[in-house]
């Protein structure tokens, strides 16, 4: 009796301690994936690329974000030599990519800082992750977009703030399982206090889902966004405002106001804005009764609007779009 409880307890001891092995070589598998700093650079290091590009959507930076990069190309050199002395570091690799896709290219190639951030993410970098979903997003393709819906659905699921605000903007590559958890993620971002995520979920209620039991809700997020100078939800609230058209029952909660609509996408673009910079170029190309044709202010506004702008304004203007170039890119040469 003694002898078989004594053989028992062996056993059950055996099988723990394999059960910790395993556990433990699991780990040591894992930990690549799960690691977010390179070897070879000490933690809190400022490196020149992360004075002249650290982002604001990135937790792990460690020195205040950049918000206007003066010198691009001296930029990406910067961070190119750092990388060089510290190879592939995830941090310094988001920071070049996030360079490298401000470079001018052509609305149908894509990105060359794709492949850049997927190295960063493939590091488990959670503002890579988000970023690179961000790109793959703007791309041409729909290959690149659904896989960019997928990316961002899963940042946002980590955790990533600027991810959870933005992502009620793809609800439209969603299924209806991923869509209402999209929705969740937004709602989770303004509980965080996210002012563009106000904006994303009113777009997502009022432009894609027409959704009338939330009308109310979306007007208020435009309201309380607008009065505390959110850019994103000035241009969505002055476009309500300033065209006639509305989904059905929205001019119970956001009534026409072409002045103050119109007030308000140029303050939004002004400051940079680009989608209030696009309202814009539709308003002057005659897309409403509320606001004079301007053949100026069409292509000035959609020249602001990004290459998006560029592609709407080419195409008003009945040129190739290939090859049409902005104004204000033209008298830089």
């Amino acid at each position: 009796m003694g002898r078989r409880y004594h053989d028992s307890m062996v056993e059950r001891l055996l099988r723990r301690r394999l059960v910790c092995v395993l556990a433990a070589s699991i780990l040591a598998a894992l930990y690549p994936l799960l690691e977010t700093h390179a070897v070879g650079m000490a933690d809190g290091e400022v490196t020149a690329c992360d004075r002249l590009a650290s982002l604001p959507f990135d937790n792990q930076r460690v020195t205040q974000p950049v918000l206007r990069v003066e010198n691009l190309e001296k930029a990406i050199a910067s961070c190119e030599a750092d990388l060089r002395k510290h190879p592939d570091h995830p941090r310094l690799l988001l920071q070049l990519g996030a360079l490298v896709d401000q470079r001018k290219r052509s609305r149908w190639t894509p990105s060359a800082a794709l492949p850049i951030l997927q190295k960063s993410a493939n590091q488990n970098y959670l503002a890579a992750r988000y970023f690179l979903a961000e790109v793959m997003l703007r791309s041409w393709g729909r290959g690149l977009r659904r896989k960019g819906s997928v990316l961002m659905l899963d940042a946002a699921r980590a955790g990533h703030l600027e991810a959870q605000a933005q992502i009620s903007y793809h609800i439209g590559r969603m299924d209806k399982a991923n869509r209402a958890e999209a929705l969740a993620l937004g709602e989770t971002a303004v509980k965080r206090g996210h002012l563009g995520a106000m904006a994303a979920l009113a777009n997502a209620f009022l432009m894609v889902l027409s959704d009338r039991n939330n009308y109310g809700k979306a007007a208020a997020y435009l309201r309380a966004a607008d009065e505390k100078g959110n850019y994103d939800a000035m241009a969505l609230l002055g476009r309500l405002q300033v065209f006639q058209f509305a989904p059905n029952g929205l001019r119970d909660f956001i009534p026409e106001n072409p002045y103050g609509g119109l007030r308000r996408m140029h303050e939004a673009a002004e400051a940079g804005n680009q989608r209030a910079a696009f309202y814009l170029g539709l308003a002057y190309a005659g897309a409403t009764n509320n606001v004079s044709g301007n053949r100026s202010a069409m292509i000035k506004w959609f020249c602001r609007a990004g290459e998006r702008g560029r592609y709407m304004v080419a195409e008003m203007l009945e040129r190739d779009v290939a090859d049409y170039r902005c104004p204000e890119e033209t008298s830089k040469r």
